[in-house]
C-alpha cells in the first residue's frame, strides 16, 4: 500500500471523487457541480483545493472530454487511481504484475 500526505480538504476532495467512480479504469463523468454537491464545500475553497491537486499532478482534466453541459470533467491522476479499489482489482486481471494499480492510503 503507498502512503501519500495530503491536506484535510485535499483529502475530503479526492475520497469523495474515487468514490464517484463507479465504471471502468480510468473513466470518470464527475464534473465541478456534482463534486462540489458531494462534499459540501464553497465554490472557493473546492476551487483552491482542485487547483493545489491538479498542481501536484493527483487530478486532471481533458479540455476535449466534457459532460453533455460541457462542464468540464475530473480524473484522477495515475498516482490516485488506488483509491478506487475496484480499479486495483481490474488492474490485476487485465495488466502485467508489473502494471498492477497499488492500492493508495490518504494521509493527512
Amino acid at each position: 500500500m503507498k502512503k501519500i500526505k495530503v491536506t484535510k480538504l485535499e483529502k475530503q476532495v479526492l475520497e469523495t471523487l474515487a468514490s464517484l467512480m463507479y465504471a471502468e479504469l480510468g473513466f470518470s463523468d464527475v464534473n465541478f457541480e456534482y463534486l462540489q454537491e458531494e462534499t459540501k464545500l464553497e465554490k472557493s475553497t473546492l476551487t483552491g483545493v482542485l487547483v493545489s491537486l491538479s498542481n501536484k499532478g493527483y487530478i486532471f482534466t481533458d479540455e476535449e472530454y466534457k459532460d453533455s453541459s460541457d462542464n468540464t470533467i475530473f480524473y484522477l491522476g495515475d498516482d490516485m487511481q488506488g483509491l478506487v479499489e475496484e480499479w486495483v482489482t481490474e488492474s490485476k486481471s487485465i495488466f502485467n504484475e508489473s502494471m498492477w494499480l497499488q492500492k493508495v492510503e490518504l494521509v493527512s
